[in-house]
């Protein structure tokens, strides 16, 4: 069972994500414009929308750690403690 699952708006279903790391379920799901949702066995719970604001998101993300940024020209995730920003596979490609 995936931890993680994607709202697929044109199937009307959830897909699972697989995989366990947040960052990487929010950057695959994000590139589709799917929502997140944590996979709790008998109920989903949305924690992310690329349709809603950075603060919205950050507030929903906080628990794992994680909020949303804005930088140079995209959005983008970052670990609270560390300040690290997080780049998805095609933001890496650009340079």
């Amino acid at each position: 069972m995936s931890k993680f699952a994607a709202w697929d708006w044109d199937g009307g279903e959830f897909i699972p994500l697989m995989t366990d790391n947040i960052v990487e379920a929010i950057y695959t799901a994000w590139n589709y414009e799917f929502d997140v949702y944590e996979n709790n066995r008998d109920s989903y719970d949305l924690i992310f929308s690329g349709t809603q604001d950075n603060e919205w998101n950050s507030e929903m993300l906080e628990k794992y750690g994680i909020r949303v940024i804005d930088h140079e020209k995209h959005r983008h995730l970052q670990n609270i403690e560390t300040g690290e920003i997080y780049f998805a596979d095609w933001q890496k490609e650009m340079g």
